[in-house]
């Protein structure tokens, strides 16, 4: 009988696609430099997604900032952090002085990235750097474009300079009261009336915090479109500008294109009669001599530092966060929300105490160390759930907040379902004559709603997070709980509604 076997058909094995991406930058931003990033983006967009035999994995791009230096390039970093990741075969760049323009940075750069097997293509030179004579021309042609890249700068610096000598600012931003109208800068008619009130008040003796809030409660904007702060009064006050003097070259870009204030170590032009005054000479020098007298009266001119200072920042909206003592002991509040109310920033106050326990937790020590902070801990950011160190090893350690007593998490946001007022906190004592025993609870003194246990609100909310700790994530993440008879409506920040029913 004949032996009969199968053959298996041989499925070809499909070749595996080359991961590419595509870096492109542009050193300033003007309209038209802009267009020129859109039409990188858009051209290496199409060449890379038009290759069958390339994975597209994107186009990284740094619009407006210089080739000099690496570590400033956001998107320059997050292509390199990719490369590490395995997530990039093959690099395109327009252009060796796009990459960069410092021999060192394209040449360390190109030699990480070549030792991970990556190789990066440059269009113009028609370079891969993976190539037996790629790091040599790579060597000669990065030196010439930073040589160039010096070249244009001395002569950027060099025209800005004899343009101040001339009386002639480098470009036409205008200070907040003033636009600029083609010609020469003008007032703006309500922001003008803004200045003079804010220079009136101070030499009456109103602080600058005061008119700030003041201000930002009327909702007065600055330039940027948010409230006035008491930074921005204080800019105000103690720019000459107001007094029609404009003052050039104010600052200056150090060799490594940090900007840095003109202390005297260049020159500073005056050009007067550059704007429309809109105040006198006489009280722009009483405005300064009343803010110098202030500084030099403070008390605290010098503060005791904490492990903290200078560390924490606030996880809503990013500001920086202050110590403060009240009549609890120490507490760290949000300077947004201190400046300008909790309807910009929601951030609830942190006790001292609670901080030091969340950093005991963070280090897995058993009580705070002051020292151990210092040396391990990089930035602490706070927002209404969470305590999140970010150590110095490059690890990030998030704890829930606890919420010391005498500050809740549910604070403002508990309303009664029968009216909409807001509910108090407030103590009710229950049990026999000389053995009643007290509760919080939250009551409506609006109406006849029957008061609420704390304890309630506190079983709902654990529900509702899965957490023991959960006032922290309650004020974190909801925007108001509606109290009813039966039932706690928890409406969140981001619109959804989950019903809680009472047993």
């Amino acid at each position: 009988m004949a032996n009969i076997r199968k053959i298996e058909p041989i499925i070809p094995r499909l070749k595996e696609k080359k991961k590419v991406a595509a870096y492109a930058r542009v050193s300033m931003q003007t309209e038209l430099l802009h267009h020129s990033l859109s039409a990188q983006v858009s051209h290496y967009s199409a060449l890379i997604q038009g290759n069958p035999e390339w994975e597209y994995v994107g186009v990284y791009a740094d619009e407006g900032i210089t080739g000099t230096a690496t570590k400033n390039r956001d998107n320059f970093n997050r292509l390199m952090k990719d490369c590490d990741a395995g997530k990039i075969d093959l690099v395109l760049v327009k252009s060796v002085s796009r990459f960069a323009r410092d021999t060192v940075d394209t040449l360390n750069a190109t030699r990480h990235l070549k030792n991970l097997g990556i190789d990066i293509y440059f269009e113009r030179e028609n370079i891969h750097s993976v190539s037996k004579e790629g790091e040599l021309l790579l060597t000669l042609l990065a030196g010439f474009a930073q040589a160039e890249s010096r070249s244009i700068s001395e002569n950027v610096k060099w025209g800005i300079r004899k343009r101040f000598k001339q009386g002639i600012p480098n470009g036409i931003k205008a200070p907040y009261g003033y636009r600029w109208n083609g010609d020469g800068f003008s007032i703006i008619p309500e922001q003008g009336k803004v200045v003079k009130e804010i220079y009136k008040r101070y030499l009456a003796g109103e602080p600058a915090y005061s008119i700030a809030k003041n201000l930002a409660g009327r909702g007065i904007n600055g330039q940027s479109g948010s409230p006035i702060s008491d930074t921005t009064v204080k800019n105000i006050l103690s720019s000459v500008s107001y007094t029609g003097t404009m003052i050039l070259q104010k600052n200056f870009f150090t060799e490594g294109h940090k900007r840095r204030r003109n202390m005297g170590e260049l020159p500073m032009y005056a050009v007067e009669e550059m704007f429309e005054p809109l105040v006198s000479e006489d009280n722009f020098e009483k405005a300064q001599q009343i803010m110098k007298d202030r500084a030099e009266s403070m008390p605290n001119k010098r503060p005791k530092l904490t492990a903290f200072s200078g560390i924490v920042r606030c996880g809503n909206c990013g500001c920086s966060i202050s110590r403060r003592t009240g009549q609890n002991g120490k507490k760290w509040i949000c300077n947004t929300k201190e400046r300008k109310s909790k309807a910009v920033c929601d951030l609830r106050t942190i006790y001292e105490s609670e901080l030091e326990d969340a950093a005991a937790t963070a280090l897995e020590s058993d009580s705070f160390d002051a020292d151990v902070v210092k040396s391990k801990v990089e930035l602490i950011t706070i927002d209404n759930a969470y305590v999140i160190f970010r150590l110095k090893n490059g690890t990030t350690k998030k704890i829930l907040r606890t919420y010391k007593k005498g500050f809740s998490g549910f604070s403002s946001k508990l309303f009664c379902g029968h009216c909409g007022r807001m509910l108090e906190a407030d103590t009710w004592n229950m049990g026999p004559a000389g053995k009643k025993t007290k509760y919080k609870v939250w009551i409506c003194r609006n109406c006849s709603a029957q008061r609420e246990f704390d304890s309630m609100f506190r079983k709902a909310a654990q529900e509702l997070f899965h957490e023991k700790q959960c006032e922290g994530l309650f004020a974190q993440n909801i925007e108001k709980a509606i109290n009813y008879d039966d039932r706690i409506d928890f409406c969140y920040k981001e619109g959804k509604v989950i019903s809680w029913r009472k047993e």
